[in-house]
């Protein structure tokens, strides 16, 4: 009776569970699509600065002097490999130029996730961390605060440009590891064909380019936040399916020990009237 008690407690743990994941993958659809709408809006805003880039032929150094990269991921779990994807992209990435530059790498982490794989190998590389990332949707204060700091360390540390790493999103259960190249005044004044635009004063320019990176920091944030919910969606249901086929496996299971003992209990009864008879 023991393990019938045993397994009969396991399965209510075991229904418990697939209850929080069914429950967490209907509020992260609900997320979702709250997400992808504000995504939508936010990406007109980020075309013009991709654009300019292109008119005026900026390209981004694959070997830059002095280097800076920004991870962004989010502060919350349960939703697969979505974060570490992040930070092995950046991994790889600083590893394959160790042997074609010796010039000095920083990091900026937004999200504690990224933050704890990185800082055990890159403690020292990183500049400032951005927490509370995830756990309520980013908004255009939010970029711009970020955004801020960032203008601050490119010019501090006198990086002429900065590489975004974030996760794109593909479709509601498919998103990729995707880079971004932001770039200080002057990276976009010696561009090839800046002189097109002969009407930017500085003023101008320097509110631009704080328009520019505000904007794409907002989109990278918009598109991390809906990769994130449509991770977390794949998990829950996974965990949901695992868990009814775990359940399955332990009613079986239960059922099977249940005939044993009744069995045994027969054989017993029988075994005794045989006795007295």
């Amino acid at each position: 009776m023991s393990s019938l008690k045993v397994i009969k407690n396991r399965i209510k743990s075991v229904e418990n569970t697939r209850k929080i994941s069914r429950t967490m993958r209907l509020v992260s659809a609900a997320k979702y699509a709250k997400a992808e709408r504000e995504l939508l809006s936010a990406r007109p805003f980020s075309t013009s600065p991709q654009i300019f880039f292109e008119t005026t032929g900026l390209t981004s150094d694959p070997k830059p002097d002095p280097r800076l990269v920004l991870a962004v991921s989010g502060d919350r779990g349960l939703c697969g490999a979505i974060h570490s994807g992040i930070a092995k992209a950046v991994h790889m990435s600083i590893e394959s130029l160790k042997a074609d530059t010796s010039s000095p790498t920083k990091l900026i982490c937004i999200g504690e996730k990224s933050r704890v794989i990185l800082s055990q190998v890159y403690a020292k590389k990183i500049l400032w961390i951005a927490s509370e990332i995830g756990k309520k949707p980013s908004t255009f204060i939010d970029a711009s605060q970020i955004a801020e700091r960032i203008l601050e360390s490119m010019e501090d540390y006198k990086f002429p440009q900065i590489q975004v790493y974030y996760n794109k999103v593909i479709s509601a259960s498919a998103y990729t590891v995707s880079t971004l190249n932001l770039f200080d005044r002057s990276a976009i004044i010696s561009a090839p064909k800046f002189a097109l635009y002969d009407a930017l004063d500085d003023n101008i320019m320097d509110c631009w380019i704080e328009f520019a990176i505000v904007t794409m920091i907002y989109l990278v944030l918009k598109e991390g936040s809906l990769a994130e919910h449509a991770a977390r969606m794949t998990a829950m249901e996974n965990a949901t399916k695992n868990a009814s086929e775990m359940i399955k496996r332990l009613e079986l299971e239960y059922n099977r020990t249940r005939q044993a003992v009744i069995t045994e209990e027969l054989i017993e009864i029988i075994s005794g009237a045989s006795a007295i008879q």
